[in-house]
């Protein structure tokens, strides 16, 4: 390798290392990674921003802006609710809501779908006496799965349509990622529903239709809340032993006086004024702040409780609980936090928010509402009231046009979505002001600095060098083992690191495999967007995934149970559909 070969490739493998420990946000080490680039020589000057002009990143935008307009027509949950009103089984219910994702995601951001779908789902779980669990991971699986059937389904499909443009001169067609896609969502909801059922039957199975028994309290979300005795409690006197064996809930601390008590639980004896920092469902802290009559947060006749799960692009991520009172003027505070977080320490105002995590929230309806639209928090309640809801028909219209102009080889999909949002904005249908100010920069700024890295990994002669090493351990003169080891490629990749990350990687070694082995280059690209959305394994490797762990009240390892069979399915389909099309 060259000194420039070596430099391209050091970095972009201590990219990914920092984007899979996670401690640094994703655009803030892409655009350091960018700015040491541009030092070190990889990338001139010139070619600093192009990635921002990209059709790829242009069209994110205008999917984004176009989203949250067809966000606030009802048409979709409506249509979910009067099918779903008819449902009376747990696998009916997650063939449903998977097929709803799974389409919704083809023509939307997988986020934005599984967004949509989120609080219909927890709505009709609870109809059915269902565990969230039983429903949300397959939910997000789908709404991956629906991405892989179209160019606009995930950011991927666009980074590798640009590579088809780049080396072929022709982009993909509007859906032809769907003769692939297509049948892993087949193969993929069957799975789920199939196998959902058995797997989370920790999670409590559906309600008896005849006994009306519900699932498990102890599989509902456990809160953790700060409380105060009281000179009315019961607990002065008591250790804190005696405490927990009393009431249905774990002790995570004691403070007196503002300072935490260290010692056994049989040695702490509870007193009037202290402040437990416990955990437990929401019904057993309601209980037992009425029966142990301690201090809370309450809601009064103008004040509402609201539970709302933490987005990736929230100004919440990695601010303190004590952070949300002053950010909503005084007038909503946290009253309990929903988290997959292995330890609890220091006073409950100290704890950090993480993506997915689930929050109670108190104040005045509309304060809540306000809140949760400026700091990217999702309601888990029906549509909010003070929502404008935006006419159906047009909106929609509109949007199916631009679809249709792109899938008919009219225009190109940055021309014609923009064309759409430039209708929406005419007609009032979409206030770009503040659209714009709701979008998740984080992945344009990602998107935008990945793509110069990527053609600095082709122009300085990495891709070839990777590829060359690659090729050497395959056979001669056999494709399908070429396109399967970058299919594997991507799956391995796509868990620790985001999918996009995965595509701008993957895509110039295939494009200099295709030369180096003589394998048409369409399927191997193909195989890059559909390996870098197969993640089914981890909690962390896509958005969705993160989402939805704190309010299904998942483990880690509850992903690989569910996905590692997924994975296998969808690389054997995926080989044969690329197989029998390609």
């Amino acid at each position: 390798m060259t000194v420039d070969q070596t430099f391209i490739t050091v970095l972009l493998a201590a990219m990914l290392i920092a984007f899979a420990m996670e401690r640094w946000r994703v655009e803030t080490v892409a655009l350091a990674g960018l700015t040491v680039a541009y030092l070190g020589g990889l990338v001139p000057a010139t070619a600093v921003f192009t990635g921002f002009a990209s059709p790829a990143v242009v069209t994110v935008i205008e999917i984004l802006l176009i989203v949250t307009v067809l966000a606030r027509s009802s048409v979709i949950e409506e249509v979910v609710q009067i099918v779903a009103a008819r449902i009376s089984s747990e696998r009916a219910l997650i063939a449903l809501l998977c097929s709803v994702g799974a389409l919704v995601s083809v023509f939307m951001n997988n986020i934005g779908a599984l967004a949509l779908l989120f609080p219909v789902s927890l709505s009709f779980a609870q109809k059915l006496n269902m565990a969230p669990g039983r429903v949300l991971m397959p939910l997000s699986f789908a709404t991956l799965l629906g991405g892989m059937c179209s160019l606009t389904g995930t950011p991927a499909n666009l980074v590798v349509n640009e590579w088809m443009v780049t080396e072929t001169g022709r982009g993909l067609a509007y859906f032809q990622l769907g003769e692939v896609g297509g049948l892993l969502v087949l193969a993929g909801i069957a799975w789920l529903v199939l196998a959902t059922p058995r797997i989370f039957a920790r999670l409590g199975a559906a309600a008896d239709s005849a006994s009306g028994v519900a699932a498990a309290p102890a599989d509902l979300l456990q809160f953790v809340a700060q409380r105060t005795i009281t000179a009315r409690s019961r607990l002065p006197g008591m250790s804190l032993a005696q405490a927990e064996e009393a009431g249905n809930f774990t002790t995570h601390g004691v403070l007196r006086g503002g300072r935490h008590l260290f010692a056994r639980r049989d040695a702490i004896v509870l007193q009037e004024g202290d402040d437990i920092l416990i955990e437990g469902t929401e019904a057993d802290l309601a209980a037992l702040e009425a029966n142990a009559r301690l201090a809370g947060i309450r809601a009064g006749d103008e004040q509402e409780v609201m539970k709302a799960v933490v987005m990736p692009e929230s100004l919440l991520v990695g601010s303190r609980v004590e952070d949300v009172e002053p950010l909503s003027g005084g007038q909503v505070r946290v009253d309990g936090l929903a988290s997959r977080r292995g330890r609890i320490e220091g006073r409950f105002t100290d704890l950090q928010f993480s993506m997915g995590d689930v929050v109670a929230l108190v104040g005045p309806g509309d304060a809540v509402r306000m809140l949760a639209r400026e700091a990217g928090l999702l309601l888990l309640s029906s549509r909010q009231q003070t929502e404008p809801v935006a006419p159906r028909g047009l909106a929609a219209g509109l949007f199916v046009l631009g679809v249709a102009v792109t899938a008919l080889g009219l225009a190109p999909v940055e021309i014609a979505f923009g064309a759409v949002v430039v209708a929406l904005v005419a007609t009032g249908l979409l206030d770009l002001r503040r659209a714009l100010a709701e979008i998740n920069w984080r992945v344009i700024i990602l998107l935008g600095c990945m793509i110069p890295l990527g053609l600095a990994v082709e122009q300085t002669g990495a891709a070839r060098v990777l590829a060359d090493t690659i090729a050497e351990g395959l056979p001669a003169q056999a494709p399908m083992l070429v396109i399967a080891a970058v299919l594997a490629m991507g799956i391995v990749l796509t868990p620790f690191i985001d999918n996009v990350s995965t595509a701008v990687v993957l895509s110039p070694i295939a494009a200099e495999l295709a030369v180096r082995t003589g394998t048409p280059i369409e399927p191997l690209l193909i195989a890059v967007a559909i390996g870098a959305s197969i993640d089914f394994l981890t909690p962390f490797g896509h958005h969705n995934n993160a989402m939805v762990m704190g309010a299904g009240n998942y483990r880690f390892g509850d992903f690989s149970r569910l996905g590692a069979p997924l994975t296998v399915i969808c690389f054997v389909v995926a080989l044969v559909a690329l197989r029998a099309f390609y």
